[in-house]
């Protein structure tokens, strides 16, 4: 039976398997069994030998929980794993992965129960924020202007020690902790600022895009990481507003059954179906 060297969504070699296995690039198939044993040792310790390229970053988990108004139950819960300079978002409810890999320069949103997967690049991404801020900064409205070029006045609450971006129509109060490093810092605030863009291409009419970007790129100067934030948005209506809050859990080090997700998700990623963005869109689940 021929051998094959298992490669990974990131090109890296995992080990060896059979040909026909999704991943695999199949080797020469000699004829002779003792040749094939050579082979078959020669490429294994070749294998395990071959790097992924330099580690890229460190590894860690956060777990997300997001809560509306004074609700108690949390309207979205998610864990984020940080891998390998990849970084990939599982969301419960609906189910949906988001892998966010910078070097190739594109976000792949898999749904797990259809088995569709869609590509968006990061260079679409950059586009479409750069044209709504464009658009948004022109416009009449306050709000709008506002929204498209966001200025807070900062401070840290005495009481509390919380980081305070505050400002007519938006208010955002973080608790944040000392990142464990540097580099944490960097990749926890590096991802947040992409995903927050591609909100911009998942849900159309989000407003907070470049608000949050200032409160992420502070965070990184202080060399922290959020614990737990909250968001109130004034209305033009008085004493209506809405609020939010998200709470951030971050663990240092990853489990194997976050190394098996991340697997099973390589996997997902070579085998569900490519559809056109408005495909996948249109059959996500509610």
């Amino acid at each position: 039976m021929p051998v094959g060297i298992r490669v990974s969504s990131r090109g890296c070699v995992t080990g060896l398997t059979h040909p026909y296995a999704v991943g695999t690039v199949p080797m020469a198939h000699p004829t002779q069994q003792s040749l094939i044993a050579v082979v078959f040792i020669l490429v294994f310790v070749a294998a395990m030998g071959l790097p992924c390229g330099p580690a890229r970053g460190e590894d860690f988990r956060v777990e997300n929980k997001v809560f509306v108004g004074g609700d108690s139950e949390p309207k979205i819960q998610s864990s984020t794993i940080f891998y390998e300079g990849v970084v990939y978002d599982f969301l419960e409810k609906p189910r949906e992965i988001t892998v966010f890999d910078k070097a190739r320069k594109r976000f792949v949103l898999l749904d797990p129960a259809r088995r569709l997967r869609t590509d968006v690049s990061t260079d679409e991404v950059e586009a479409l924020n750069h044209n709504l801020k464009v658009w948004a900064v022109s416009q009449r409205d306050a709000t709008v202007r506002f929204l498209g070029n966001p200025k807070f006045e900062e401070s840290v609450d005495a009481k509390t020690g919380a980081l305070v971006f505050d400002s007519p129509w938006v208010t955002y109060r973080v608790a944040a902790e000392p990142a464990a490093s540097e580099e944490i810092a960097r990749q926890y605030r590096e991802f947040s600022d992409w995903y927050i863009q591609l909100n911009a291409r998942l849900h159309p009419g989000y407003k907070q895009t470049f608000a949050r970007l200032i409160v992420n790129e502070a965070l990184e100067k202080r060399k922290a990481v959020p614990r737990e934030v909250h968001l109130t948005i004034k209305s033009k209506l008085p004493f209506q507003k809405t609020t939010a809050r998200s709470e951030h859990q971050l663990i240092r080090r990853l489990l194997q059954s976050d190394r098996d997700r991340v697997a099973q998700t390589d996997e997902f990623m070579a085998i569900f179906q490519p559809v056109a963005f408005e495909q996948y869109q249109k059959k996500l689940e509610p």
